[in-house]
């Protein structure tokens, strides 16, 4: 039986009626992360100016409750502001340097048998002296140097020597190397022995070729100092007849201000004794030789 193919009409197809074509099914929202990084965008310096400063708000709100929450747990040091300046502060500094000129020698209140021996001519004289609780002979010297704090320019329009405390020279020994010379170029000689001590300028005329210019001449007041412009003085204070503690004063000006500042040693007066009291004289030599005699 041959095989037969069965033929049937396909189903009409049912009319479109015409209109506006119908809008796509809706698909699956945005992603949480797309909306965060759609933000993130316009909170970017390249995003619009409404984000770009809603952005610069929050930061500078964020940045403050975070430096006061780190400020109540101390986890942050507070810098406190710098105090206001004294208005009764000297307007310049002073640097104060004390010295002794070995050869000018010590008196020990003591009797020579009970000093520490002596050391030899280029020994550390000013070791033994404290040793020995001696007190410079005859001469001290006061060096001090005047600078201002800024370049504002004050005014040192005098200087005195004032003796806090006479007492009689010492009975004692006096002890120093020999020799010894001009130590310094110029300077203001004190007679303590005077009272008021009597004030001399002196001038060594020999060291004009180490010394600049501008110090070749005894020391005449008034000065000016400023921070770039320093003055620096000698005043070396003489005695024979006193043991004295003594002090310096100097008078300025600056800025419509005037005042006395004390040049002392770090609070205390400076000492001096004069030999008047000495019973027994002892030098020591370069070559060694020591010789004691008695007055």
């Amino acid at each position: 039986m041959d095989a037969m193919t069965e033929e049937r009409d396909a189903p009409a197809e049912t009319p479109v009626p015409p209109g506006p074509s119908p809008e796509p099914a809706e698909g699956p929202g945005p992603r949480r992360s797309d909306r965060l990084w759609s933000m993130l965008r316009r909170l970017s310096p390249a995003g619009p100016p409404a984000g770009r400063w809603f952005a610069g708000v929050l930061a500078a709100v964020v940045t403050a409750v975070l430096t006061a929450w780190l400020l109540a747990w101390g986890l942050v040091p507070v810098t406190p502001p710098p105090p206001p300046p004294d208005p009764d502060a000297l307007p310049f500094t002073v640097a104060v340097r004390v010295g002794h000129d070995p050869p000018d020698g010590w008196v020990v209140e003591a009797p020579l048998a009970d000093i520490p021996t002596r050391p030899v001519w280029s020994g550390d004289w000013t070791q033994w002296a404290r040793e020995a609780a001696g007190a410079p002979a005859s001469r001290q010297h006061v060096s001090f140097t005047v600078q201002g704090v800024d370049e504002a320019q004050v005014t040192l329009t005098d200087l005195r020597v004032r003796v806090v405390a006479r007492r009689p020279a010492p009975r004692g020994v006096f002890a120093a190397p020999g020799g010894g010379g001009p130590t310094a170029y110029r300077w203001v000689h004190a007679n303590l022995d005077e009272d008021p001590p009597l004030l001399t300028a002196g001038i060594f005329e020999e060291g004009e070729d180490f010394v600049p210019e501008h110090e070749r001449k005894e020391i005449r007041f008034p000065y000016r100092v400023s921070l770039s412009d320093a003055e620096t003085f000698l005043v070396i204070g003489y005695t024979e007849n006193c043991d004295c503690d003594w002090k310096v004063e100097v008078d300025w000006a600056a800025q419509g201000r005037i005042g006395t500042v004390t040049v002392d040693d770090a609070g205390r007066p400076f000492r001096v004794t004069g030999t008047a009291g000495v019973h027994t004289e002892c030098w020591t030599s370069p070559d060694g030789t020591e010789e004691c005699r008695r007055r």
